[in-house]
């Protein structure tokens, strides 16, 4: 009898795998195309537009103007430089929101340098137009699309640096880079 249910249990086996070769069993579905189209994804940059101007423009100092090299002007406490220059933005999205900001820590000094570092403040402003750009002095808000932007970086040596602090120092200011970044907030 044991044979014979050995038997039995192989050919049902032997059965149930022929059947699983010739197919298996299909319940009625359905498909369809979905007329969706496409997905584009949208563009951020920045542009220089207009080569950077350096100016002098402390209010207390005759002739405030130009500087014609920044790297052989000599700042002293008190002194306000700023740089100008046109920047083309692209932003192309739905949603999108841009900061535009000063990236300082590029132009953080060398050895011996930090109290020039400490004594000078940056700050920036822009304007697109005729309309004043939202900033809080470190990021100005970029919400519409494609514009230029007129940028302003201001550098001012701080007049309450007193005695020798801060003297003969450098800050790389050919080093600093403007920095565009999508927001989500």
């Amino acid at each position: 009898m044991k044979k014979a249910t050995k038997g039995a249990v192989a050919a049902g086996a032997a059965a149930v795998l022929l059947l699983g070769g010739l197919g298996s069993f299909a319940l009625w579905n359905d498909s369809e195309d979905i007329a969706g189209g496409t997905i584009t994804s949208g563009e951020l940059s920045l542009t220089q537009a207009t080569a950077p101007v350096w100016t002098q423009t402390t209010s207390d100092v005759n002739p405030a103007g130009e500087i014609a090299d920044i790297s052989a002007y000599r700042i002293v406490p008190g002194d306000i430089i700023t740089y100008s220059a046109s920047y083309g933005i692209l932003a192309d999205g739905d949603n999108l929101l841009a900061d535009l900001s000063v990236n300082i820590a590029d132009i953080a000094p060398g050895a011996g340098n930090a109290e020039l570092d400490d004594a000078v403040d940056v700050s920036i402003a822009a304007t697109s137009g005729t309309t004043t750009l939202p900033t809080n002095g470190d990021v100005v808000r970029l919400t519409s699309g494609d514009q230029t932007v007129n940028l302003t970086i201001t550098f001012d040596f701080d007049s309450a640096t007193a005695g020798q602090v801060a003297q003969n120092q450098q800050l790389d200011l050919d080093a600093f880079t403007l920095v565009l970044q999508q927001s989500r907030t």
